[in-house]
């Protein structure tokens, strides 16, 4: 789902920039990579996060968003020989299976309704010795609802994190990191997976 123009403002602040390009490096260190690797930046929106990774690792760096407004001023503020984007669904990834090293996804499955079928598709993607990196902010469902029957939505939905971790560790995941912290109206969630395995069996 597309953002309206108030989460817009609110994710493209300067501040949440910063914000996202320090949490992308702290949960990367969990990962401990040592050689050039493919990136993959589901949810890349403008590409801040995209250009941290690029400007900080070695390897190819790839950015999908299903707001191609978003990624055209990406695609401005990138160098194209270093950053492909590409408009794209999480549920649908246009990449092969086992072609990616680290998928980091931010901010991306609580806009999902159906988000199993964005797992399973970063599942297919990485590698086996792959990486997935995620942060999410995890509302309760009276909020969700709520925003379901307003007619000026944000397009959020309830995510079961306990579900989410079981249905990674069903496509073959291991957790390196899990960290949850309450907010006011929310819950902040953010982990790193290890791809050790191919994937063992769907519960969905």
């Amino acid at each position: 789902m597309n953002m309206n123009f108030i989460e817009k403002w609110m994710v493209n602040r300067s501040c949440t920039g910063k914000s996202g390009k320090k949490l992308a490096g702290q949960l990367l260190a969990h990962a401990g990579l040592e050689k050039p690797a493919k990136f993959l930046d589901i949810g890349c929106g403008r590409g801040v996060v995209t250009r941290f990774l690029a400007e900080n690792y070695e390897g190819e760096f790839y950015g999908v968003d299903i707001d191609p407004d978003e990624l055209e001023m990406a695609r401005e503020q990138s160098d194209p020989e270093r950053i492909k984007y590409q408009v794209a669904d999480a549920r649908s990834l246009p990449f092969e299976e086992r072609t990616m090293d680290v998928v980091i996804a931010f901010g991306v499955l609580h806009h999902i309704a159906d988000w199993h079928k964005a797992v399973a598709e970063i599942g297919r993607v990485l590698k086996v010795g792959g990486f997935f990196i995620t942060a999410e902010m995890v509302y309760p469902e009276w909020v969700t609802n709520m925003d379901e029957k307003s007619s000026f939505r944000f397009g959020i939905y309830n995510l079961d994190t306990e579900k989410l971790v079981r249905l990674i560790q069903d496509e073959g995941f291991v957790t390196l990191h899990k960290e949850e912290n309450k907010r006011l109206l929310w819950k902040e969630f953010q982990a790193v997976f290890e791809k050790k395995y191919e994937k063992a069996w769907s519960r969905v």
